[in-house]
């Protein structure tokens, strides 16, 4: 492609408010919109005989490859790559109205192969001007850049007014904009041993990239949101696509659930409740070898916008520890991923699930004598809610699905509802259910499914605690969280804390009984803790409600955690992402939204309440 048809099909992608990426053969352009931005990498092809050099001369474009607006380009022939920048910058201040040129680079051939620790070296910066950039600007890049840490190595960062920007060996740009030079320090390569560490690559490049944005915002007047990149881009898509393909092959809690739950308690029960039940498992439903080649081969790397990679990274990680879970059920090597995935009761938790179990000490949990509900009637009102939320939004399943093969009553995989076939539940209760099953864990898959980055209905990485805390939230704000609904709550939390300690069923279901519970109960809390060989899942009800309280009590607002499944962790992130238009407002809100009552609860919620206070 010559640079005149470049610059003409460049125009007419930001005329048309699309994004440009031009593949060449010896570098990239990539243009999210027309931007007063550009930033720019010119690497030379080094020839060395020293691998980790001629490795890190491969791949230090990645430093600019963070940003809305760049062009790389490795090549012998300097001319033309100057002549391929200047071409870019053209046709993008033209269209912008101005611009702000940055061009980054790595002095390889200064590479310290003397250093007296090659492996943690601090991370060190050089900022070049020569004129025309405000000392604000210059003030706000070095600040940003000297939080910059790497192996816990804090960043020293220098500024050196120049007569001209350029890299070493390299004529400086022939554009009229300003131009501010980043020299970035090669502590990702370590020349005495040969060794080029890309993680410290990728890890450098995320951390100056805020630094460079806000530098950049604020030296062309823009809002930080409107120089970032306003769509997924196609890698990000195909990850997030290959990532929903895998985690769709299977069911997680299916696999790892028992199959015969209600035989075992019918044997557990006749033997007096002393002797540990034998569990059975489904067969696999899918090729689990070939679900983690297919996830490790997704390009990751090749995902450029450093907020959509983490998130994506998170969900690739999870994903491949639920794989290695359903391969190790029953094995020893469960209860330590479950602790990795999920982890173990804290000291807080425990102390309040102890606190709950106090304060109804001297209520007897429910008994027989009230009203039940069956599975046939329970999966009917629950056919009704979905429909309802159906004349809002296309993204609302309708399948309810009344299943022998449930622990417990109830079910969400892949937003489709699972009612267990011997569920019996007091009528009392039914709204509260219908609040955390369908308003909550259906809900949010629907509003997921909304947005264009699918891990937001499957589920972005530890998202279980705030998805239970708001279903939780949800039952008492329809006024249906009992107490013994507390209880059991309590109860999880606490045989937890004795299976990560390394209970055994026994020990955990006696743990659970001195809750309270009766004995059907405390075995449903314990052999919900035992499947697959120690799941300590099942303690996030609690602790989410607990965060979701303070995260309210702190300013939070409720409504932007609907937008699908996520964790508190990730708001900064999703916000970034909203603000840029990349995501949208959650569509659909609970059917209790149009409740004055459970608005007031909310309401009070908001001005700061504890989880003894909802008791």
């Amino acid at each position: 492609m010559t640079h005149a048809d470049l610059a003409r099909r460049l125009r007419s992608a930001l005329e048309a408010g699309e994004p440009a990426r031009f593949d060449l053969e010896d570098g990239r352009v990539f243009i999210d919109h027309a931007l007063p931005v550009l930033a720019v990498h010119r690497g030379l092809c080094l020839d060395s005989g020293d691998h980790a050099l001629e490795d890190a001369c491969e791949h230090a474009h990645r430093l600019v490859t963070t940003q809305p607006a760049y062009v790389w380009t490795s090549t012998d022939d300097l001319e033309a790559g100057c002549a391929l920048v200047e071409t870019v910058a053209a046709v993008l201040e033209d269209v912008a109205g101005s611009l702000l040129v940055l061009e980054v680079w790595t002095p390889l051939d200064q590479a310290d192969d003397d250093a007296a620790d090659p492996f943690h070296r601090a991370p060190g910066f050089t900022i070049y001007t020569a004129g025309g950039v405000r000392r604000e600007t210059i003030d706000a890049l070095c600040d940003g850049l000297s939080g910059v840490e790497i192996a816990g190595q804090g960043a020293h960062v220098d500024h050196v007014e120049t007569v001209s920007v350029a890299p070493p060996g390299l004529t400086p740009l022939g554009v009229e904009a300003p131009v501010i030079g980043l020299a970035v320090d090669a502590v990702f390569v370590n020349v005495r041993d040969d060794e080029f560490y890309p993680r410290v690559l990728s890890t450098l490049r995320d951390a100056i990239s805020p630094a460079i944005s806000r530098a950049v915002a604020l030296e062309v007047g823009l809002p930080l949101p409107a120089l970032g990149r306003a769509a997924l881009e196609p890698a990000a898509d195909a990850v997030d696509r290959g990532l929903a393909e895998v985690a769709r092959s299977f069911g997680f809690l299916l696999q790892i659930t028992p199959v015969n739950a209600t035989d075992a308690w019918d044997a557990f029960r006749d033997a007096g409740c002393a002797t540990e039940p034998e569990l059975l498992y489904r067969p696999l439903t899918f090729d689990a070898d070939a679900a983690r080649r297919r996830l490790f081969a997704l390009p990751l790397d090749d995902v450029e916008d450093p907020t959509v990679h983490e998130l994506l990274r998170e969900c690739r990680d999870e994903i491949e520890a639920h794989i290695r879970m359903i391969l190790d059920v029953e094995t020893p090597q469960f209860l330590p991923t479950s602790l990795r995935v999920y982890g173990a009761p804290d000291d807080d938790l425990v102390a309040l699930a102890r606190d709950v179990v106090g304060v109804l000490d001297g209520r007897a949990p429910s008994r027989s004598g009230r009203e039940q509900v069956g599975a046939t009637a329970f999966a009917a009102a629950a056919r009704v809610q979905l429909e309802a939320y159906r004349a809002r939004s296309e993204h609302v399943p309708v399948e309810v699905e009344i299943r022998d093969d449930i622990t417990g009553s109830l079910m969400v995989s892949h937003g489709s509802l699972l009612v267990g076939a011997h569920m019996s539940i007091d009528a009392r209760r039914v709204d509260a259910l219908l609040a955390h099953e369908v308003g909550t864990h259906v809900l949010t898959y629907a509003n997921g499914c909304a947005q264009p980055l699918r891990q937001l209905y499957l589920g972005m990485a530890g998202y279980q605690d705030l998805q239970e805390g708001i279903a939780v939230l949800s039952e008492w704000l329809v006024g249906g969280l009992t107490a013994d609904r507390f209880r059991t709550l309590a109860a999880r939390v606490l045989g937890a804390d004795a299976l990560a300690q390394g209970a055994d069923f026994l020990e955990v279901y006696r743990v659970v009984r001195e809750t309270g519970l009766s004995e059907r109960g405390a075995f449903s809390v314990a052999i919900r803790l035992r499947r697959g060989g120690g799941l300590t899942k099942d303690m996030v009800y609690l602790r989410g409600l607990r965060d979701l309280l303070r995260h309210l009590e702190d300013g939070g607002d409720f409504w932007p955690l609907l937008v699908g499944k996520i964790a508190l962790r990730h708001l900064p992130a999703l916000e970034d992402l909203r603000a840029r238009g990349v995501l949208e407002d959650a569509p659909l809100r609970p059917l209790f939204a149009d409740d004055p009552g459970a608005l007031a609860r909310l309401e009070r919620a908001q001005s700061g309440l504890s989880v003894l206070d909802l008791l």
